[in-house]
């Protein structure tokens, strides 16, 4: 059994303030520290349920591959560390069985989710591909999808929990916040998410043997549309190939390839 870990920052165990989110700062290597933990919660869980390889691509913002504890990395996985990265979702093929999204966060506009954002909490307002509206969530899903990877479990807090789970079906989840606003949540001791983490990666190996996951797939042909924030965003865009302009906000990829259309965005 083979495991590809996608980690985000905004939804690890107690992670509830921009502050934490932003390199440079105490905050910021405390929040490090606790993702780090998280994952490697999933990391002894899948362990157990029977994994046999186990790698880790650390997602979160500019410093991609630099967000986990590096003196914390527990020896039964493999990292993705370092760039510039040729995709920003490397590695990934067909040989992984399935996926687990680490301190994932809920789209952008989600009432009651801690940190909530797609991409960009000042650039982008909506995402949708074929007219079905996303977050990461969403879209890196849809690109593990195109290997065959499925998603069997998700941390976060609860809204995020809950949007995976009305994408992708019955999968494991960890909510180990709930927020009262986008930046106030009641939280779990992080020793006691970290318990809950490792008994979900154990189920969900478990599960995948039964065949209990799919992978989420997009039909072609393809349609992403992007509404940003700010025209300028939108302008930035205008040069790139087969990229359409609806509006002053918003731009449309048309694709007969989901990687392809990814691609041109930067998200894949």
């Amino acid at each position: 059994m083979k495991i590809y870990i996608l980690t985000d920052l905004e939804g690890a165990s107690c992670v509830v303030r921009e502050e934490q989110t932003v390199f440079g700062s105490k905050e910021y290597e405390e929040a490090c520290l606790l993702l780090t933990r998280d994952v490697n919660a999933a990391i002894e869980g899948a362990i157990d349920g029977g994994a046999e390889e186990i790698v880790v691509n650390d997602l979160h913002g500019a410093r991609r591959g630099f967000n986990l504890a590096l003196g914390e990395l527990h020896e039964g996985a493999k990292y993705i560390i370092g760039g510039p990265r040729h995709r920003r979702i490397t590695v990934l093929d067909e040989s992984f069985d399935l996926a687990f999204m680490m301190g994932y966060h809920a789209m952008a506009g989600t009432q009651g989710a801690i940190l909530d954002h797609t991409m960009s909490s000042r650039a982008v307002v909506n995402v949708y591909i074929n007219d079905l509206r996303v977050g990461e969530i969403g879209i890196d899903a849809s690109i593990l999808g195109c290997f065959n990877v499925p998603v069997a479990l998700i941390t976060g807090c609860r809204k995020a929990v809950e949007e995976a789970r009305s994408l992708l079906g019955n999968i494991e989840g960890v909510s180990v916040k709930e927020g009262f606003g986008r930046n106030f949540a009641l939280c779990l001791p992080p020793a006691r998410s970290r318990i809950l983490i490792r008994e979900a990666a154990k189920r969900a190996v478990e599960r995948a043997k039964m065949g209990d996951f799919k992978p989420f797939k997009v039909n072609s042909p393809i349609t992403v549309k992007v509404e940003y924030s700010h025209p300028n965003y939108a302008d930035a865009l205008s040069n790139v190939p087969s990229v359409e302009r609806a509006d002053a906000r918003t731009i449309i990829i048309r694709s007969s390839d989901l990687l392809d259309a990814m691609r041109r965005l930067a998200w894949y």
